[in-house]
């Protein structure tokens, strides 16, 4: 396992350590466990109850401090409820933690960007607009017709493709970059994003299976496809179902299987950004009965990189430029990090999440200290917890709320694709759930029970992503 947070190297049981930047170290441990689920090491005096959420939703924790969260202060995800009887029980140490019965790996924003040219630069209909202007007339010539990458690799990819950051005006390219950075930070626990590419298909092109693991945790795909006006076919960001990858463990002899039992096709919409795990080996469909590139599939994409922890609120250092509306200019945009979300309600059930947390207020010594405690007086217990249980693959992100009076009122999770490494291989006899619960529930209580955070003025939310191999 290696937990990308700041941590300096401790000793582990059976694993190697190595030291990365202060800031966001990658510590490697592999480690096989003896450890099981009936006797699970951590924070606890009394075992925890480890309640299911619910699939479709993001996975929270209610807070295990005696102090109670106030209504409505969860800044994303979801979390258990505070006012009902059974949330009274789960503040005490041995409560309910509210963890998620499957990973999600895939998940869908509608309406990311700000949907038109009013609402500012890097709005999508802005964008969409310019790649328009440079296809206006075919038998126009200048020079952003020859700027086209015909992508072709036979049998895997056939694309037209350009990098977004030389066809985009500066202005729009920059918002959508810092669009797409918050979100990264906020929700993905990523301070990077690689170049983003801008790509259209028209009649024969696809991209065949293939998986983009050494990309980054998480890949994304921004449509500025006019789909609902398409008269074509194909297209869609298609990716294999994680039961298709372990077919037999729950193969059906009864059941009917046909592609919608074995993918999930996610059509790129206009304004919807998909991201997912690449990891997961994904295509694009050929696309059929389309030449001109003003009807066929347009889209940006990436990935989303470089895992670190990140800060925002009262703690955060304010001279941090990470709110949507930063420009460097002296606005007060306060308001745009004070935004709370915008359900979407095209059957997707997904909140937009970025840039409506808490302004940050704090200074740098405030940022630095809650990085310290973090760094030296959470993560080595947790990381020596974690190498004794069974061995996993893949990233979850913690999200914790701290209050003005130093403690931790909960905790949500914000992206989660973990999948427990196989029985063989794990060195231990529990279910890949049960394996699951075991190292969520070791997070989070990490967090919950660590009751001097730095005091502050205000609310804090604390993003740490985690990532085993």
């Amino acid at each position: 396992m290696h937990p990308a947070c700041v941590l300096s190297p401790v000793a582990t049981r059976g694993g190697v350590t190595h030291r990365g930047p202060a800031r966001g170290c990658v510590r490697q441990v592999s480690a096989r466990s003896a450890v099981g689920w009936a006797a699970p090491r951590g924070r606890f005096r009394a075992r925890p109850r480890v309640r299911r959420a619910p699939p479709a939703r993001a996975a929270s924790a209610d807070a295990l401090s005696p102090r109670a969260s106030e209504p409505g202060a969860s800044p994303g995800g979801s979390s258990a409820s505070g006012g009902s009887p059974e949330a009274d029980d789960d503040h005490a140490p041995g409560g309910a933690i509210e963890i998620p019965e499957k990973p999600k790996h895939v998940r869908v924003v509608d309406g990311f960007l700000p949907p038109d040219p009013s609402a500012g630069f890097g709005s999508a209909l802005g964008l969409r607009a310019v790649f328009d202007a440079h296809h206006d007339d075919p038998r126009r010539t200048h020079a952003y017709r020859f700027v086209w990458d015909y992508w072709h690799v036979p049998n895997q990819y056939t694309l037209l493709r350009t990098p977004a950051a030389d066809y985009f005006p500066a202005r729009d390219f920059a918002a959508l970059e810092r669009r797409l950075g918050a979100f990264a930070r906020d929700e993905l626990g990523c301070a990077g994003v690689t170049p983003v590419w801008l790509s259209c298909y028209v009649e024969g092109m696809r991209q065949e299976l293939h998986a983009d693991v050494p990309h980054g945790p998480w890949a994304f795909v921004l449509a500025l496809t006019r789909w609902d006006e398409r008269t074509w076919t194909g297209g869609e960001t298609l990716i294999l179902k994680p039961e298709t990858l372990d077919y037999w463990s729950g193969f059906d002899a009864d059941a009917t299987v046909e592609r919608g039992s074995l993918v999930e096709l996610v059509p790129p919409k206009f304004n919807r950004l998909t991201v997912f795990d690449p990891r997961l080996p994904h295509g694009v469909p050929v696309v059929e009965g389309v030449r001109d590139p003003r009807q066929g599939r347009l889209v940006l994409h990436g990935w989303f990189n470089e895992p670190e922890p990140s800060l925002r609120g009262a703690l955060a250092d304010r001279a941090t430029t990470t709110r949507e509306g930063d420009d460097g200019d002296d606005d007060d945009d306060d308001d745009a990090a004070r935004r709370t979300s915008e359900k979407r309600t095209d059957g997707t059930n997904e909140d937009l999440h970025c840039f409506r947390y808490y302004a940050n207020t704090g200074d740098a010594a405030s940022e630095a200290r809650t990085f310290e405690v973090l760094g030296e007086d959470v993560l080595p217990d947790l990381y020596a917890t974690l190498a004794t249980l069974p061995r996993a693959r893949g990233t979850v992100v913690l999200a914790a709320t701290l209050e003005a009076d130093g403690a931790c009122s909960k905790t949500e999770w914000t992206a989660d694709a973990l999948v427990p490494a196989p029985v063989a291989e794990s060195g231990a006899e529990f279910s890949a759930s049960e394996t699951r619960d075991a190292i969520m529930l070791e997070i989070a209580a990490a967090f919950l029970s660590h009751e001097r955070w730095p005091r502050s003025g205000g609310k804090s939310r604390l993003v740490v992503p985690f990532m085993f191999d």
